[in-house]
């Protein structure tokens, strides 16, 4: 008894097989094939896509950053309201004097969508009014220039950091705009500092020109200035926060918490958000589409699998004046198992190359088709490693029946079937 020798001819019958009966053999590795072309396809899109938003967070701050948001009083203080200042400068001023576990604290004054001017060119990008710190907190990279000093903020300096988009489009073919002049609303600002293009959300293959980034849509001037300038008060939108530890976020919150409620005249209309609850959001998100996606990848495997055996069971029964002949010269019932079973697995595996194959031409495909911006993976190698393991198992399973079935057709049946 020599396993490996049985396996080995086991395995080069079944690639005769294959050979011999090509259409046939082609239609039973069609649902292995589909099931771990669509695995690893959608694997590499909805990992691309989930890369890019987990990219994203960690840009704005990740784990470690705390928003304070305007709210309504609650309704037991709604008749004293009145007497809040709001969310304003003072309380930037507040928070840094007090709390020294706040590593970064920036006000932003949220200008939304402006138009740009230059170049007798126009452009419509956000523009918000920040501090220094906001640096800190937002993970840009400059690529020419200085972010807000704080020199900007104190003079109000009519100077601007602009982000990618509006350097490319009002600057064409220039790669360096600081110095430049841009008006935006009606008032001119000097550039100081250009932000570097987010260059992971670009899929290969794909135009630059042709991608939309929200980031790269974002501008920024000194809080100081857009309160002077556009807002006429000290009033801010929110204000951004940069925590040392993550330990120290408990801690954080309820030093803020107590600074701004002084600030606010002991009125609790704010609001303090952490991003723990859109980190759990995305850790949700992630989970639904493995559940989802592994789900369908199963039952895609699993048509395939029965394919394989309703052409193993037809291949039995085909073959039984074969088996009878080769019982009678000597071959074993394991003998016989063992090659029904090598032919199925060659066929799944034979599947689930073909189907990796499939899969990369699915994803050089879907990347012309996924919303612009976004980015595909282009070798998920664990998707790709599980698909081709479980349609080899697949194979095996679903061809232990025909092959048991083989292996106890008695010789002398056999030879008489006709």
């Amino acid at each position: 008894m020599n396993p490996v020798g049985d396996i080995y001819t086991g395995a080069a019958n079944g690639l005769r097989e294959v050979w011999s009966n090509k259409v046939r053999s082609l239609l039973s590795m069609s649902g292995i094939i589909l099931g771990v072309a669509a695995l690893v396809a959608m694997v590499g899109i909805v990992q691309g896509m989930l890369g890019n938003m987990r990219a994203s967070f960690e840009r704005s701050g990740g784990v470690l950053k705390l928003e304070v948001h305007s709210q309504q009083a609650p309704e037991w203080q709604q008749h004293i309201a009145g007497i809040s200042p709001g969310m304003t400068w003072r309380d930037i001023g507040a928070i840094e004097k007090a709390i020294p576990l706040a590593a970064y604290v920036s006000p932003v004054v949220d200008m939304n969508w402006e138009r740009f001017i230059a170049n007798g060119r126009r452009e419509h990008a956000i523009l918000h009014g920040v501090t220094p710190d906001y640096a800190g907190i937002k993970k840009n990279e400059l690529q020419h220039g200085r972010f807000i000093s704080d020199y900007d903020v104190d003079s109000k300096s009519p100077v601007i950091v602009v982000g990618a988009h509006i350097a490319k489009s009002l600057f064409r073919g220039q790669s360096n705009v600081v110095g430049q002049q841009v008006r935006v609303s009606g008032q001119v600002y000097t550039i100081v500092g250009q932000i570097k293009p987010v260059e992971d959300a670009v899929a290969p293959g794909r135009s630059k020109g042709r991608r939309f980034n929200y980031e790269e849509r974002l501008n920024y001037i000194p809080a100081t200035t857009a309160m002077s300038r556009y807002k006429g008060d000290d009033e801010v939108n929110r204000i951004e926060i940069l925590a040392h530890e993550v330990g120290d976020m408990p801690d954080l919150m309820e030093q803020i918490e107590n600074t701004l409620t002084q600030t606010h005249r002991g009125i609790l209309d704010f609001e303090i958000r952490t991003q723990d609850e859109q980190m759990a959001e995305l850790k949700k998100l992630e989970n639904s589409f493995t559940y989802s996606l592994g789900g369908i990848a199963g039952i895609s495997l699993l048509v395939g699998g029965i394919g394989i055996m309703n052409v193993m069971l037809a291949s039995v029964s085909e073959r039984i004046r074969e088996i009878g002949v080769r019982k009678a010269i000597g071959a074993r019932s394991h003998d016989i198992f063992i090659q029904f079973l090598a032919e199925a697995v060659v066929i799944s595996v034979l599947g689930g190359l073909f189907g990796l194959i499939a899969s990369v031409g699915l994803l050089s495909i879907a990347r012309d088709f996924i919303p612009e911006g976004q980015n595909i993976s282009n070798m998920p190698v664990t998707a790709m490693f599980y698909g081709f393991l479980f349609s080899s198992l697949i194979g095996l399973a679903s061809g232990i029946y025909p092959a048991l079935r083989a292996s106890r057709l008695d010789p002398i049946d056999a030879l008489r079937y006709e």
